[in-house]
């Protein structure tokens, strides 16, 4: 039986792959911004807020999924999905007041959102406890690149139709996808779980895992420190993404460029933050199987610095090929580091609890989606740039950076105790 089911929970990781490939379009809200804020005669620092509610509610909607994943089973959560993800974007598309598409768009899509992903990431992970790194890299790779291989999509329907009728047919499109997913995900059998828990009893320093119930997990130092530096990283990633296309204009709109071929070189420079995103999950995955958690914290924190810099100097410089590359490294970063989150919540504290764990550690969403876009919207809006924003989060990369040196697994801490 287990040898069976190693052979064809492949197809698990490809179902949540498809699942966060579609889920991943939350990160093309840049895309609707100007069509909206055309229509309507809103400001960026109010429809920031929208990206802000969005992130929020992804966190929410994952703590509620690993909760309810205890006494439903995956087919019925995914189903919720569906129903909850179709009918925000329906409602959205008629928006008559930001209230309205903060409720719509921003909580209920968001929260939509974030349930679906915690279910299909709970089960697949269950299926490979022996390669925990490599498979929700791998499934997270989906969510990463749905921006850059649907976006053109979504600008293809904003070139032909309103947005409002772009969110009829993402609601339609969503509510298909999710309940196919529904049909396809289960749980692996006992046995399974249990011979493979045999095979990685112990870790590699030869530590026995054992695993963390959510209660027991944030009360480690090991998920503190793993949560603070998430914050600070994510907070960068999430500032940029919610406001890609419009800081690329800002450079492209500095060489002459017109509107029209500004907006889609931006769009064009958005979806190379989405395709490295992609990358940078699975290249966390490997490098964590691989080299450990102590180097994956570093490559992260490292790269977040120096896309910062990058972005800053191509501001100053008016120069597109600097800010892409700025992009296209904090895709990576920002990626590595949301495949850092779920790896933790495996890796450390062990794949029983995965479900609410993860959940509890994607609330670190929260702190940084409020506070990433606000603070790059708040000093657009000051200055009438991005700069200043970039040299912010340069500061923010070097803090993330000390404590990369800093953060120990729970059974190194426990280990030194033992020493000391």
């Amino acid at each position: 039986m287990a040898a069976q089911g190693k052979h064809h929970r492949f197809i698990y990781i490809a179902t949540a792959f498809v699942a966060l490939l579609f889920i991943g379009l939350i990160y093309a809200w840049s895309l609707f911004v100007e069509p909206i804020e055309t229509d309507f005669g809103w400001e960026r620092a109010q429809t920031s807020l929208i990206f802000t509610l969005s992130m929020i509610s992804f966190s929410v909607g994952m703590v509620v999924a690993g909760i309810i994943e205890q006494r439903f089973s995956p087919r019925i959560v995914m189903v919720a999905t569906a129903i909850i993800i179709a009918g925000g974007f329906i409602a959205a598309a008629q928006t008559t007041t930001l209230l309205w598409i903060y409720i719509t768009y921003g909580i209920i899509v968001g929260f939509g959102v974030g349930v679906g992903t915690d279910c299909v990431m709970s089960v697949a992970v269950k299926w490979y406890p022996d390669k925990q790194g490599i498979a929700s890299g791998g499934m997270l790779m989906g969510f990463g690149m749905g921006a850059m291989l649907l976006s053109p999509l979504v600008t293809v329907l904003l070139g032909q139709f309103s947005w409002q009728t772009t969110f009829l047919i993402l609601g339609v499109v969503f509510g298909i996808v999710m309940l196919a997913v529904a049909f396809i995900v289960k749980l692996p059998p006992a046995e399974f779980v249990a011979s493979m828990h045999v095979a990685k009893a112990a870790d590699e320093s030869g530590n026995q895992k054992r695993d963390y119930s959510a209660l027991e997990m944030v009360k480690t130092r090991s998920f503190q420190l793993a949560f603070l530096w998430l914050i600070l990283v994510s907070s960068g990633g999430l500032g940029l993404i919610s406001q890609a296309v419009p800081a690329a204009e800002e450079v492209l709109s500095a060489t002459g460029m017109d509107a029209a071929a500004s907006a889609m070189m931006a769009t064009a420079a958005m979806g190379g933050i989405s395709l490295c995103n992609g990358f940078g999950r699975l290249m966390c995955g490997l490098v964590w199987d691989k080299f450990g958690y102590r180097i994956s914290f570093l490559w992260v924190s490292v790269g977040f610095a120096l896309s910062m810099l990058l972005c800053g100097v191509a501001i100053m410089l008016s120069s597109f090929p600097l800010i892409v590359a700025g992009f296209m490294l904090l895709g990576l970063v920002y990626g590595g580091n949301m495949a850092t989150m779920a790896v933790v919540s495996s890796s450390f504290f062990g794949p029983k609890f995965f479900g609410i764990n993860y959940a509890v550690a994607t609330l670190q969403m929260i702190a940084s989606a409020s506070a990433g876009p606000l603070v790059l919207a708040t000093l657009q809006t000051s200055t009438g740039s991005y700069g200043p924003a970039f040299w912010a989060f340069l500061a923010v990369a070097a803090a993330a950076l000390v404590l990369a040196f800093v953060i120990k697994s729970p059974q190194d801490m426990e280990k030194h105790a033992s020493q000391s």
